[in-house]
């Protein structure tokens, strides 16, 4: 288990106070994060959502007084994944169904498996692991988008790994809500990747598709314990 930006909880009391920090964040971003140009045909096409979108911002998480704003990287990043394999919804979708149904631990903290349930079989959790460059590489390879653990302003935060090129590991990074290169924004992946969380479409449901289809290697994947 674990997910959650882990930064500080907001209320709804405090939005003016929020809005002021996420704008100096972004700035931050912008600043150290290259963006990745909207041509790049490296990326697996996984779409863009951004935690802080006010359509879910504010929504509570399990039993925690957290907001999906501000600790909902972990189920915006398998949100984003979802979309990918063709399963529309969102982290305000996402979070409604974990809270109401067992998918969150000590109080907002995701219960990886549990999408397995969420996607009604179609989407399966099949690894927590280090930080395997070589097996990222492969996921990606299979058309398989890798959530990737790292930490961010010293908490734990969660990005989604897209693709690569010769500039290295491409990300969406649902807190600052852009498409970068990792190593702009956290450094060597080797060493700033915390763990990883892979996930293998069972049928196919009209997306997906990177440099090997993940409909031939769909199955290809090693089932790995939680």
């Amino acid at each position: 288990m674990n997910g959650g930006c882990a930064l500080a909880p907001v209320s709804r009391l405090a939005s003016a106070v929020r809005t002021l920090a996420v704008a100096s964040a972004i700035a931050l971003g912008a600043a150290v994060g290259q963006q990745v140009g909207a041509g790049a045909d490296t990326t697996l096409g996984v779409p863009l959502i951004g935690q802080q979108d006010i359509r879910w911002n504010f929504y509570p998480m399990g039993s925690s007084g957290d907001t999906v704003g501000s600790s909902g990287c972990a189920i915006s990043s398998v949100a984003m994944m979802l979309n990918y394999y063709g399963r529309t919804t969102d982290p305000g979708l996402v979070n409604l169904w974990l809270t109401h149904n067992g998918g969150y631990a000590f109080g907002d903290k995701i219960l990886w498996s549990t999408i397995d349930s969420y996607s009604n079989g179609q989407v399966i959790f099949t690894g927590w692991l280090g930080a395997d460059i070589n097996l990222i590489v492969s996921e990606i390879d299979a058309g398989r988008p890798v959530i990737a653990e790292v930490r961010l302003m010293g908490n734990q935060h969660f990005v989604i790994l897209t693709g690569y090129d010769v500039n290295g590991f491409i990300i969406n990074d649902p807190w600052f809500d852009d498409t970068v290169y990792f190593v702009a924004r956290y450094g060597d992946p080797s060493t700033a990747i915390v763990s990883i969380r892979t996930y293998t479409p069972q049928i196919p449901l009209g997306r997906g598709g990177g440099r090997v289809s993940w409909i031939v290697n769909s199955g290809a994947a090693p089932h790995r314990s939680e």
